[in-house]
């Protein structure tokens, strides 16, 4: 992994990471939620093979990244604006997972005429717009305890953190790692692959749960625009056993876009679709034949 700092305009400094071809074509990578630029790793030995250099940043207040207050999802654009101009890309593809997928969504909506493919998988939703009774168990107590019991959601993320320290194949991991489905198990029993999920959680709590907070109130906030006006061509990608995130909602949003390609798997879930067909994924992306 190869980190980086940029002092932003405002004065911020934005934390990012590089891996892949380092003179290949740019894509940014986004991050889900809980997670930072270091699950960009997952990524780095097909993006070598597609000539593809991944650059995964840290959102405001995560990892490396200075805490924006206020901040929307709609200031996200101007930041990944002044990001391309540091790395030199004056046109680049997007990938979000997860919670990375609106941050897509917002720069396809804001540069169009800069982005040479946009792709989302497992995409968070509006939450406000389409609800959250889809949502993983754990993520609607947190949205329920967010307004009244902050502290307590502070708390829980710190015990999450905890947690996460511990191996798959023990308590309590392994009773969380019962909930998924199984190929998100079968995916996330590769050591390696977990040490990546892991290592994304325990970097976006470095600065503490209040930032990790934040980072999740964007998603229960207006987004500030119509995805149906998003003239940008994006993929959708999701795992019909997606526990986390129904694929229903990705489903819903690509129904309101003019533009999309959709791809629902049946027996892939949170975890398996992008990182077992991250091969499938970039090749439809760059619009190449997928070769086994």
């Amino acid at each position: 992994m190869s980190d980086h700092l940029l002092k932003l305009r405002s004065g911020l400094t934005l934390g990012y990471a590089e891996y892949g071809a380092p003179d290949g074509q740019v894509m940014f990578y986004y991050h889900g939620w809980p997670s930072a630029r270091v699950q960009g790793q997952l990524m780095d030995e097909v993006a070598k093979k597609h000539g593809l250099r991944i650059i995964a940043p840290d959102r405001p207040g995560i990892g490396l990244s200075d805490f924006q207050p206020g901040r929307r999802l709609l200031d996200w654009p101007a930041m990944q604006a002044e990001l391309a101009m540091h790395v030199g890309a004056e046109r680049f593809h997007l990938m979000g997972w997860s919670g990375g997928g609106p941050y897509v969504l917002a720069t396809a909506y804001t540069m169009p005429e800069r982005i040479l493919s946009a792709t989302v998988c497992c995409g968070a939703p509006p939450l406000l717009f389409l609800g959250f009774q889809h949502m993983f168990w754990l993520y609607r107590l947190m949205i329920r305890l967010r307004a009244p019991f902050p502290s307590l959601l502070g708390l829980l993320l710190r015990v999450g953190e905890k947690i996460s320290r511990g191996e798959p194949q023990r308590f309590p991991v392994s009773w969380l790692m019962q909930m998924l489905g199984s190929e998100d198990r079968r995916v996330l029993s590769d050591p390696q692959n977990f040490q990546v999920v892991r290592h994304g959680i325990l970097e976006a709590l470095r600065r503490g749960p209040s930032h990790v907070i934040a980072d999740a109130d964007i998603y229960l906030s207006e987004w500030g625009f119509e995805v149906g006006a998003i003239g940008t061509l994006v993929h959708f990608w999701h795992g019909k056993e997606d526990r986390n995130i129904s694929w229903k909602y990705s489903e819903q949003i690509a129904a309101l876009m003019p533009h999309t390609t959709t791809h629902w798997l049946e027996k892939e879930g949170h975890y398996s679709l992008p990182i077992a067909h991250i091969d499938q994924i970039l090749c439809h992306a760059l619009e190449k034949p997928l070769i086994s």
